[in-house]
């Protein structure tokens, strides 16, 4: 009886799991991608001041490349997300009388595409991979000398889903944006993706300590196998 159970159970994770990649012409490879072994590579990005010349406002819009020290772009690029209507919030702060200190805040951002490269363990060589950002948000500290920002470090966090394969899923883990130039800062610096809606003022910031995880909820978790099967031996 216990063998018909686990039986039944394997013919129904597999006709489950022939059903979701039925949905999936193109479907990525499930794997964590981590910066700090060389999985997946750090990037650039560039934030748009759209609607007026300040920082954290809503309409402000993101492009982030990835950056091999060469090229922009080659191996990943997440565009187009947008702070939302209530700009950025501020949560917390320590500032003194002659403005040094810092500030944090919280900003989500609406909207955006992701792409990653065919040329990569997450897909098979021959198709890109795209997709919808369907939630990106980012904490920021500030900080200030005087009044001015001199710096800001940010952790992020995008989540989006696969155009061809929905049921899979895309999260990305930032966990150290540096805010490298803003204008009033010297130094322009070049190679850094272009700015959105048009805009011709921003800021750029490098990103590093990146983590990625693809996820597709279906039956060949080894974990979740195992547990069936002890529940029928």
């Amino acid at each position: 009886m216990k063998f018909l159970k686990l039986s039944f159970i394997v013919l129904a994770i597999v006709f489950v799991a022939a059903a979701v990649w039925a949905e999936c012409p193109i479907h990525p490879n499930p794997g964590i991608y981590r910066t700090t072994n060389g999985s997946i590579l750090p990037g650039r990005v560039s934030e748009a001041w759209c609607t007026i010349a300040s920082p954290g406002v809503p309409g402000n819009t993101q492009n982030a490349e990835s950056w091999n020290g060469a090229l922009l772009g080659a191996q990943w690029r997440v565009w187009g997300q947008a702070i939302d209507q209530f700009g950025a919030q501020e949560t917390a702060r320590s500032v003194d009388a002659y403005g040094n200190g810092w500030i944090d805040y919280v900003t989500n951002y609406v909207g955006g595409q992701f792409w990653l490269s065919k040329f990569h363990t997450w897909s098979d060589g021959v198709n890109d991979l795209t997709g919808q950002v369907t939630y990106f948000n980012v904490g920021a500290r500030i900080t200030l000398v005087g009044g001015q920002i001199v710096g800001a470090t940010s952790n992020v966090l995008l989540r989006g889903t696969f155009a061809d394969c929905p049921v899979c899923t895309l999260e990305y883990v930032i966990t150290n944006a540096m805010l490298v130039w803003m204008p009033g800062m010297p130094d322009m610096p070049v190679n850094y993706p272009a700015y959105q809606c048009g805009a011709n003022m921003g800021e750029y910031f490098d990103v590093c300590n990146i983590r990625a995880s693809v996820y597709c909820p279906v039956g060949a978790d080894e974990s979740t196998w195992g547990a069936i099967k002890s529940l029928y031996r």
